[in-house]
């Protein structure tokens, strides 16, 4: 019996530890090691390309430049070997701030006809309105009439303007003709008469359906316009002589 009681009074000095316990807390331990060890690093934000290189980017809505202006605005043009006279004013405009999107009512007292311009979308490159500039990004199409006369609708002009780079073709049966558009140059400068305008882009056409068809050059100038008009086959060269922009 003594030797008993003393062995039950040590068995209580010296508790056995309880192994499943000890097991227990170690896999938990072991667990949240895995865990800290597997914590991902925070994703790196990804920059776009016109992030990284701002300088080889273009906001699409600069097209508007060339061919979008407000109430107000108004050209003279010139024929150079006739003398004759074009008086072009606004009739109607619209454009969406936030996109690509404008349309343009351009009247001629030469001839009686309405000239309209306008966007219809961008291409899947663009990208919060920002895209390569050696991606065509954009069309601008142009259409003739007044009521009673619609002459034509066609593409006219391919945004950014790269010289060479972009060349468009349509036609065939409503105009007789393969139109061939194409951006052949960019002038940091052109005189026109007596003034000198900047970055003009010159856009030739084989086939123009608004303009009977006939091989055409036109010059565009952004913030002002049409600066001048060259009509092949009736050897007609139209010159801007004066004009009154409003934006």
């Amino acid at each position: 019996m003594l030797g008993n009681n003393v062995f039950n009074i040590f068995s209580t000095l010296n508790p056995k530890p309880n192994l499943l316990i000890v097991k227990k807390l170690l896999l938990i331990f072991s667990f949240l090691l895995l865990l800290l060890s597997c914590k991902k690093d925070p994703p790196i934000p990804s920059i776009s390309f016109c992030e990284e290189f701002p300088d080889e980017c273009v906001d699409v809505r600069e097209v508007k430049d060339y061919f979008y202006f407000n109430y107000g605005s108004w050209w003279v043009y010139e024929e150079e070997n006739s003398g004759l006279r074009d008086s072009v004013y606004i009739t109607e405009t619209f454009t969406d701030k936030s996109s690509v999107l404008f349309e343009t009512w351009f009247y001629s007292t030469y001839d009686g006809y309405f000239y309209i311009y306008f966007t219809t979308g961008v291409r899947p490159e663009v990208k919060n309105n920002m895209a390569k500039k050696s991606e065509k990004l954009t069309t601008v199409y142009r259409s003739k009439g007044k009521p009673g006369d619609y002459v034509a609708e066609g593409e006219c002009f391919m945004f950014y303007p790269v010289p060479g780079l972009w060349t468009y073709s349509y036609g065939g049966g409503y105009i007789g003709f393969d139109n061939i558009l194409e951006i052949e140059d960019v002038f940091a400068d052109y005189m026109v008469i007596e003034e000198n305008f900047q970055k003009v882009v010159k856009v030739t056409e084989e086939h123009t359906a608004i303009e009977e068809s006939q091989p055409t050059i036109h010059y565009y100038c952004p913030n002002v316009g049409l600066i001048k008009k060259e009509l092949l086959d009736s050897n007609q060269i139209w010159n801007l002589v004066d004009y009154h922009i409003v934006k």
